[in-house]
């Protein structure tokens, strides 16, 4: 992580704190109609996807629909060495919360990534292309590094960035789409 990355994803969470409710919720509605739509969430049987916290958009949408539709939900819990894991939830999973206030699942069936059908990834920055501004642990990136399915995440206006704002590491792995309220899909 550069510092110039770290001032980047400081100024990119203090616009999300700042952004006004009635202007978030409405562009989640938004992402939200737009993604479900996606040939990538209508075929997928299963969907990895965050347990969102405070200036993040809100996922519990995503899990209640992706239930609803049959399809098998599964959330990330961390590992020593900055790793991930994804874990199915269901109506009897439970959670605890991290050091770094995240809901995660302490019970579950671990995926293997191959079976894992679509990732929404999270992020604090994104480009149209797919390049991806994370929170720095590069948790995400190493799963990622290994994982062949299909990513997509989901962009406020006040996420997205210019081309060169920030230059990529040779381990910040590229999204598979972006989907932002701004897009003509």
């Amino acid at each position: 992580m550069t510092a110039s990355k770290n001032g980047i994803r400081q100024a990119y969470i203090a616009r999300l704190r700042q952004l006004d409710p009635t202007t978030r919720q409405r562009e989640e509605q938004k992402l939200y109609a737009k993604l479900f739509s996606q040939q990538e969430w209508l075929t997928a049987r299963s969907v990895a996807v965050t347990m969102s916290m405070g200036f993040e958009i809100d996922t519990h949408p995503i899990i209640l629909r992706g239930q609803e539709e049959g399809k098998q939900i599964l959330v990330p819990r961390t590992l020593p060495k900055h790793q991930l894991e994804f874990v199915t939830i269901d109506e009897v999973s439970q959670f605890e919360e991290t050091h770094f206030g995240v809901l995660e699942p302490v019970n579950g069936d671990v995926w293997p990534a191959e079976q894992i059908d679509l990732i929404v990834v999270p992020g604090v920055a994104f480009t149209k292309s797919g390049k991806r501004l994370g929170f720095g642990g590069g948790y995400y990136d190493r799963y990622l590094q290994h994982y062949s399915g299909r990513t997509l995440s989901l962009a406020l206006d006040v996420q997205l960035a210019a081309e060169d704002a920030w230059t990529s590491d040779n381990t910040d792995v590229q999204i598979g789409g972006v989907i932002s309220t701004g897009d003509e899909q």
